[in-house]
This record gives structure tokens, C-alpha cells and sequence, in this order.
């Protein structure tokens, strides 16, 4: 699994294996701070700015997703502050303002006159992009699960920590000859897989937290695990199938290779375009230099 920091840096961008995100009204709050907010809306924006591995990955690690709405919170919190001071009238802050500004208008405009024909790419051109990438299209190996989870609070003292520990040993005693989806139902804490009789389907090896990795490839299908401790609590695993890795087939990548395709020529296209403007301008050096001595 990729570390906490570049997982946060993914956002500020696997497998479901840690407390469960709760399913609820868009206005719902999920953090409060003095002056600001977090709602589910906001993560939900913000997460659909990730990769959907990205989000498969965070998923993985709640303490990893807590923070992510704790920056969110604390950043929403330092705005209120510096709006409320006025800050955002600072001379220097309203001249970035307005560079970000002009910025997102020439990229924008740069993407809506260099965007290229409908028709582009060909299938004749997706095919051979397809067969120059081959590498880059292939599924890596995955594992179909099915856990049982058991959540430990942050800083959970010994005696709960032990009795969480109890309570999945006897689950994974009771899951090797019993019925798992049933016991998943039942009792594991990450109530989306539960609904599925702890089901998540097949989970690519990089997603996976290394310990639930290394315990899953120690079993054949069929098999239970002993409960597996992470930090954000414990966890009985089922394989269910190996999938090894394989090139997927152009069906099934070629809407995301043709969107490739087209942002790379429109970026060509838009290079091209700015060069052209600029291409023939003279340029008065004795001012340029006066400039840049000025700026010292």
C-alpha cells in the first residue's frame, strides 16, 4: 500500500479494510470546528477529484481518510480566520488572486480553441497507442477477499485492545467452520462490506494494507485467516480467488485511452498555438533588462 503522505498528497490523491464511511444526507456534518465545517458534500467533492484507486486506497486506511477531513477542516477553519480579518483584501493576496485567475481563463480558453476534431482519435489510431502501451493496460494480480472487521479506537487502552483481539479470534475460529458471509453479516464493523457478507470483491496486491496482503498470500481459496492486527483494528480474511495479472483488452481501456489521446493533442495543439502568437513579437531587451534590475 502506498504511505499515508502520498495517499493525502493525492487528495490534498485498495482495499476497504478499516472503518466504513456511513452513508448519509449530503448536508451532513462530519467535522466542526470553532469557525467552520466539514460536510459529506465536501469530502465528496474533494474525492472525486482522486483517482478511483486513490479512493480505494484511503478507503483502506481510515486514519489516513481522518485526516484527510481534518486538513480539510483546518484549512476551511484558517480561511474563516483570515476572511473575518480581512485578509483576503491584503494587496499581495488579491494580485495572486487574480494571477490564479487569469491563469484559469488562459487554460480554459487555450482548451476550448485547440480542442481536436470529434472524430480524433481513429480507431486505427486508438489501436496502435493500445499496442505502443500494452504494458501500461495491464491489470496487475489481485486477490478476491471477504473480511470480517473489528474496529479499535485510536489510542485504545489494553484491556480493549484485548478484548477486540478476543472477539475476531473467535469469529475467525468460528468462520473456518462456519458459514463467513453470515458471521460477516452479523458482526463486522465496516457495515458496507457486511452488507455483502463482508465481500470486496478483488483487490489489486498494491492496494492491499502489506499485513492483510501477507496474510491473504498465505492462504489458499477457501481459507481463513487468523485475525490480522492493523491500525485501525483487526481483520479475518477469506480468500476467495487469485487473479494473476493480465493485459486488459483494448475494449475495455479504450474510452480512457481516447481521453488521453484527445488531452494530449489538445495540449499539442495549445503549445503549437502559443508559440505561433508569441513566434514573430520583437522584443525590446534594453526594457527587459531595466525589468529584471528592478526586480532584484
Amino acid at each position: 500500500m502506498m504511505t499515508k503522505m502520498k495517499m493525502l498528497a493525492m487528495v490534498a490523491g485498495g482495499l476497504v479494510l478499516g472503518a466504513p464511511l456511513a452513508a448519509c444526507a449530503q448536508d451532513d456534518v462530519i467535522a466542526n470546528a470553532a469557525q467552520a465545517s466539514v460536510t459529506q458534500a465536501d469530502i465528496a467533492g474533494l474525492l472525486k477529484t482522486v483517482s478511483a484507486e486513490g479512493r480505494e486506497r484511503l478507503a483502506a486506511d481510515p486514519a489516513a481518510l481522518d485526516q484527510v477531513v481534518r486538513s480539510t477542516l483546518a484549512q476551511k477553519a484558517v480561511l474563516a480566520e483570515a476572511k473575518s480579518k480581512g485578509w483576503d483584501r491584503q494587496p499581495q493576496v488579491q494580485a495572486a488572486v487574480e494571477q490564479a485567475q487569469r491563469e484559469i481563463v488562459v487554460r480554459s480558453y487555450l482548451a476550448s480553441v485547440n480542442t481536436p476534431p470529434a472524430d480524433y482519435p481513429s480507431d486505427a489510431e486508438l489501436q496502435s497507442a493500445y499496442d505502443k502501451n500494452r504494458a501500461a493496460f495491464t491489470a496487475p494480480r489481485a486477490l478476491h477477499v471477504a473480511q470480517i472487521y473489528i474496529a479499535v479506537p485510536p489510542n485504545a487502552d489494553a484491556a480493549t485492545l484485548d478484548k477486540a483481539r478476543k472477539q475476531a479470534a473467535d469469529l475467525a475460529s468460528r468462520a473456518r467452520n462456519g458459514d463467513f458471509a453470515a458471521l460477516a453479516k452479523a458482526n463486522s464493523q465496516d457495515k458496507a462490506s457486511a452488507a455483502n457478507g463482508g465481500d470486496l470483491g478483488f483487490v489489486p496486491d498494491q492496494s492491499m494494507v502489506p499485513a492483510v496482503r501477507q496474510a491473504a498470500d498465505a492462504l489458499k481459496p477457501g481459507q481463513v485467516s487468523a485475525p490480522i492486527q492493523t491500525p485501525a483494528g483487526f481483520h479475518v480474511v477469506k480468500l476467495i480467488e487469485i487473479r494473476a495479472a493480465a493485459p486488459r483488452p483494448l475494449a475495455d481501456v479504450k474510452e480512457q485511452l481516447r481521453a488521453m489521446l484527445r488531452a494530449q493533442r489538445t495540449q499539442q495543439n495549445a503549445q503549437a498555438y502559443l508559440a505561433k502568437l508569441g513566434a514573430n513579437a520583437p522584443i525590446n531587451e534594453d526594457a527587459l533588462k531595466k525589468a529584471l534590475a528592478s526586480a532584484r
